[in-house]
């Protein structure tokens, strides 16, 4: 079993990563001109806030202390992705707004992939954790078709 600082510590990464995706998205969805894309960013952001909660739960019930929304993973490959998000507005190109979004949802799959490995989470928190992944996943594989869609 993991000790209630190591869940803290796996749970308050994750509510980064999510507060990455907040922060993208709202950047996304008031800068792009497209009000298909501009929808899909708000819902995405919506997800990312529930998701940050349900984690803020039980960070709290180990007796941790939730990162606040300005705090991010900034030495995550997400982070940089919302980074090349940013610059991607400068041009307003749809694709290359999407190759970044599908970038940035891949790196966070990926670190819900890696805290799932460690077989010591309790399972309740794994049952949230797999189901906010495969949310994340169906998000990723969302916006890759609307990326093909666009080339």
């Amino acid at each position: 079993m993991m000790t209630n600082d190591e869940i803290v510590d796996s749970l308050n990464d994750l509510v980064k990563i999510n507060n990455d995706r907040i922060n993208g998205f709202e950047k996304a969805a008031e800068d792009i001109k497209d009000a298909e894309l501009a929808l899909l960013f708000k819902n995405l952001t919506s997800q990312s806030r529930k998701f940050r909660s349900e984690l803020a739960d039980d960070i709290v019930r180990f007796g941790g202390v939730v990162p606040g929304i300005d705090e991010t993973s900034t030495g995550s490959k997400i982070h940089r992705a919302w980074i090349d998000i940013k610059s991607a507005f400068t041009g307003k190109d749809r694709n290359a707004v999407l190759e970044s979004c599908v970038f940035g949802e891949n790196a966070a799959v990926e670190e819900y992939e890696e805290t799932l490995e460690d077989e010591k989470i309790p399972s309740y928190i794994r049952e949230t954790l797999s189901t906010q992944l495969d949310e994340l996943r169906q998000t990723r594989d969302q916006i890759a078709t609307l990326r093909d869609v666009t080339e």
